[in-house]
């Protein structure tokens, strides 16, 4: 079977990272109770590309904390309209996540939502090679 590429570059490796909504334990421990998006990871990037089964039309980004690297700032991006502007896009920080080392995992918390999401830290063994289509919003990064 031959790899799927997408892009210009056909040695582009991507890793992907399961998005889930869980619940703990007695002793602490998160359980898995839905799946509700993926993430995506190009190799050789820091910031990952979020999406959520309930807003497939969106793109979130993850972006480590300049000043805490366990922790990312969840953000939204949009194109700037002025053909002249130094910067391409506008971003928007919509909520915040924090590593926790112990378990693999990322909380995620969105400013307007209450529920927390979790993100694997350990990518899909199925999902690490230049045989997964390329995420389109990949190609867009600034």
């Amino acid at each position: 079977m031959e790899p799927k590429q997408t892009n210009k570059n056909e040695n582009d490796k991507f890793y992907r990272f399961q998005v889930f909504q869980g619940e703990r334990d007695q002793t602490g421990k998160l359980k898995k109770t839905k799946s509700v998006g993926m993430a995506y990871l190009k190799e050789g990037q820091s910031m990952l590309t979020l999406r959520l089964w309930t807003f497939v039309n969106e793109r979130f980004y993850l972006i480590l904390n300049q000043n805490d690297a366990s922790k990312y700032l969840v953000m939204t991006r949009e194109p700037n309209k002025n053909p002249l502007a130094k910067n391409k896009y506008f971003w928007n920080i919509v909520g915040n996540g924090e590593i926790d080392t112990t378990q693999g995992l990322v909380t995620i918390q969105f400013d307007i939502f209450d529920k927390m999401i979790f993100m694997s830290t350990h990518p899909e063994s199925s999902a690490h090679s230049a045989s997964l289509p390329q995420p389109e919003v990949m190609t867009e990064a600034a």
